[in-house]
């Protein structure tokens, strides 16, 4: 399981250094292979197993038009690439520029994927969901 968040910085040649930390686990739980795809929010960064069982799961959403955009948005943006020797990973290029990626950003641990926020935006919208968090919080004792 990924938890915990990461400042991090992606350098000038659009290469993210992953924490030795997240690395050894990812490698141990997964191996190296993972795909970056766009998120509702941010970059999602998954091992690869995880990101080709959802993508196998999406021929099957019944309603045509939430099949199509998944496939357009989560498949059609998505690269698959292995931690290099350094436990770096290039963000492509066009998701960077979409999601305005750039110098300081934020790796935050969800379970069984990453998401990748500029820094600015993660304060944000952590910010934004302190008002719910109790709310939220509470949903745990119904289960």
């Amino acid at each position: 399981m990924f938890s915990g968040s990461n400042k991090l910085t992606i350098d000038d040649k659009g290469r993210l250094a992953i924490p030795a930390r997240v690395r050894t686990q990812l490698a141990d739980e997964y191996g190296k292979q993972i795909a970056i795809t766009l998120g509702p929010e941010c970059i999602e960064i998954f091992p690869a197993a995880v990101f080709r069982r959802i993508a196998e799961a999406i021929p099957r959403i019944a309603d045509r038009s939430k099949r199509v955009l998944m496939m357009r948005m989560f498949v059609g943006n998505a690269v698959e690439s292995e931690l290099d020797a350094q436990g770096r990973v290039l963000v492509p290029p066009l998701l960077r520029e979409r999601m305005q990626l750039g110098g300081e950003v934020m790796l935050v641990g969800q379970f069984d994927r990453f998401e990748l926020w500029p820094e600015a935006a993660w304060n944000a919208s952590t910010d934004a969901g302190q008002a719910s968090y109790a709310d939220a919080y509470a949903a745990l004792s119904d289960l």
